[in-house]
């Protein structure tokens, strides 16, 4: 299982930052990973999503589960065949004007090839995307 954390200072508010998070449907905008996410299911503070990542000619298309506890946590979840696990889990501290946004990432693969490739990939991959996150929330989330 490869797994990853990281913690960083945003100059944003909690609230901005957990917002941001939460909106996965923009991801593709800003996180150069992601070809496609889309929300398929709502009920309450939990959505359902099919996701596709994607580098150079491989692509992996996935479903996720995401609960939100608002503005401070996020919780991100698969049940689906590619995975053995994968957890996803944010959190978000105010800290005066800014906001301590610590993500910790577990993934693990059926595949032991595609598992390699996530070993050697998940910790810049992982840094990469908190800092798209982090530029985006102090650009104003555009």
């Amino acid at each position: 299982m490869t797994m990853h954390r990281d913690s960083r200072l945003i100059r944003c508010p909690a609230e901005d930052v957990f917002a941001l998070v939460a909106d996965v449907e923009r991801y593709p905008e800003f996180l150069s990973l992601w070809r496609q996410a889309r929300i398929y299911e709502r009920e309450g503070d939990t959505y359902w999503t099919e996701q596709e990542l994607g580098l150079g000619p491989v692509r992996e298309r996935f479903r996720t589960r995401t609960d939100l506890i608002p503005s401070s946590r996020i919780e991100v979840t698969s049940a689906d065949d590619l995975f053995r696990s994968f957890v996803i889990q944010w959190e978000f501290t105010p800290a005066r004007t800014s906001c301590r946004a610590s993500v910790a990432l577990k993934w693990e693969l059926k595949s032991r090839a595609l598992q390699r490739a996530i070993d050697l990939l998940l910790p810049s991959t992982a840094r990469t995307m908190v800092a798209a996150f982090q530029a985006r929330a102090e650009r104003g989330g555009r």
